[in-house]
């Protein structure tokens, strides 16, 4: 390509007025200095200390993940512990909203997902039944859904899904839908179907290594119902929350058992809404409940039929201005008869099994508490005054900083 060049002309020095053509002069050419930020390797030439000085000030995570899927160098620059800002704990929440054939996904740190990549008819749709290790599990609606379970795994993040092999369900309801992460991109999911009239269930596994149904059946005491609620994964067990039967589902998938697990003395009313399940960091069932006045109490399994009391965490000082905006002088309680009397309600919404994070539902608003540090922060409020929120599915953050396997693809960054 040629250099630029720059065009001078000579001053004439007749006097105004009149004009000397013979102290004319030529143009003369000259080049022009060739300017720094021109040169498109400019930023290779960076050494590795000085780039990752620019990283740091790229907002978290868009700007590094984007950075990082440039070239080998720089993902190994964006890979270094510790010297980049972190970002939020996750990408945002899935929720199902029932005017959307696809459950919409709301992000809290600037990075846009959604399921348009698979290919599910707009007339049916699906809904979110279950998300653990940035893999979500849906139920496949419409035709035949009443007679058959489908369902579909996959992971927004490099937008891969795999459709599980559909499932008789003729005289039985479902009970539960639970999806596994295993080592790399094996998975596994666990069904449980209840029989409608004869007092039996089954147990079924598919495992993405066989690509089959493992299926195990044994009897009831009596039909059981199912009912909706939370589940939680701890090693080989599945626990479901069924607590309008006052029990916690336990599923051995190692074993293809099933047991029920009382639930600890509240001393109060339960009922959906103002309790849920979780997990310590240590891999213990926990069971958490709301009590006035917004008082949070949690109970850990030390043994089967065992629960421990912790320390309740009183929500209210945690609500401040900073944190909750709006919600912090609003009178909230978790007794729907409170309703009546000019109080928002305020549920659970949630739990992140990755970060260790509770989600509420305050007056529509969806706030999180960090059971670590006991940070709590209002993430969204839904504007839509004629479908109140349900529960929200979060989508935990990457391993931070991003290592070369997770930067591979740049994320969209919503508008």
């Amino acid at each position: 390509m040629p250099s630029a060049v720059l065009v001078r002309r000579a001053r004439s020095r007749s006097s105004p007025g009149r004009f000397d053509s013979s102290r004319r002069t030529r143009p003369r050419l000259e080049k022009e200095a060739p300017r720094i930020d021109d040169d498109p390797d400019m930023a290779s030439a960076l050494p590795d200390d000085m780039l990752l000085e620019v990283f740091k000030c790229l907002p978290p995570p868009t700007g590094v993940l984007r950075c990082a899927a440039v070239s080998r160098r720089w993902r190994r620059v964006a890979s270094r512990a510790g010297a980049l800002p972190a970002p939020p704990r996750h990408f945002g929440f899935f929720r199902n909203h029932g005017p959307s054939a696809l459950p919409p996904f709301v992000p809290t740190a600037g990075v846009a997902l959604d399921l348009r990549f698979l290919p599910v008819s707009p007339t049916c749709g699906v809904i979110l039944v279950d998300c653990r290790g940035h893999r979500l599990l849906l139920r496949e609606l419409g035709a035949g859904s009443a007679t058959e379970l489908k369902l579909i795994v996959c992971n927004p993040l490099d937008k891969t899904f795999a459709r599980l092999r559909p499932l008789p369900t003729v005289g039985h309801k479902v009970s539960c839908c639970t999806f596994i992460p295993e080592e790399g991109d094996e998975f596994r999911v666990v069904v449980v179907l209840f029989g409608v009239t004869l007092p039996n269930f089954y147990v079924l596994i598919y495992s993405s290594a066989s690509s089959a149904w493992e299926v195990a059946t044994g009897s009831l005491k009596r039909p059981l119902v199912p009912r909706q609620g939370p589940s939680v994964v701890v090693g080989d067990v599945v626990y479901r929350l069924q607590c309008d039967d006052k029990y916690i589902m336990a599923v051995n998938t190692t074993k293809m058992t099933l047991a029920a697990l009382p639930l600890p003395n509240t001393g109060m009313l339960l009922y959906a809404g103002n309790n849920w399940i979780a997990k310590t960091d240590d891999g213990r069932l926990c069971f958490f409940a709301i009590r006035e006045p917004l008082l949070l109490l949690k109970w850990v399994l030390e043994a089967p039929g065992k629960w421990a009391p912790q320390e309740p965490v009183a929500l209210r000082p945690l609500m401040t201005p900073a944190a909750v905006g709006d919600l912090h002088g609003m009178k909230l309680s978790s007794k729907i008869a409170d309703q009546l009397h000019g109080c928002k309600l305020g549920s659970f919404g949630g739990f992140c099994e990755g970060t260790g994070t509770l989600f509420f539902i305050m007056a529509d608003r969806v706030v999180s508490l960090d059971l670590k540090t006991l940070k709590m922060e209002r993430l969204w409020l839904n504007d839509d005054e004629y479908r109140p929120l349900g529960d929200v599915f979060p989508f935990e953050m990457v391993a931070w900083p991003p290592a070369i396997k997770d930067s591979v693809k740049a994320p969209a960054i919503s508008n």
